[in-house]
């Protein structure tokens, strides 16, 4: 299973610097192989793109191909909970939830995708195998 967080998921529908690099290895993996995030990584892509000037009519449509072939966890109770648990100083709110979002994964978890800094460092501090294709 491979969890991408939304600064990764942002990459497939708006061109940044690692974009190409991302769909590249993104095509590459393996057929059958289970892709996940939260539910929050919607809102965020959607806010990230109304910020950029996409027109409000598009960022639904926008939105959801960035996370078309993706399994969207629920943001249940026990996923906060477990966000409320961490004690990494610097780890944000957001961040906190993709963290315990994908922690209940993590036997099966082979990538955990963030270009995010403050997030990789806290996911690598929690012992998630993080990638940041580039």
């Amino acid at each position: 299973m491979i969890y991408f967080d939304a600064s990764a998921l942002v990459k497939f529908v708006k061109r940044e610097a690692e974009s190409e690099v991302l769909r590249s290895w993104r095509r590459q993996l393996p057929p059958g192989i289970e892709l996940a995030t939260s539910e929050l990584a919607a809102l965020e892509i959607s806010r990230t793109l109304l910020r950029a000037g996409v027109d409000h009519q598009r960022v639904p449509y926008v939105t959801g191909q960035a996370v078309r072939g993706l399994y969207l966890v629920d943001l249940s109770s026990a996923v906060l909970a477990r966000a409320k648990a961490y004690r990494v100083r610097e780890l944000g709110s957001l961040d906190a939830v993709h963290l315990a979002t994908a922690e209940p994964f993590r036997p099966e978890l082979t990538d955990f995708v963030t270009y995010d800094h403050e997030l990789a460092a806290a996911a690598t501090e929690l012992g998630l195998p993080v990638r940041s294709p580039s």
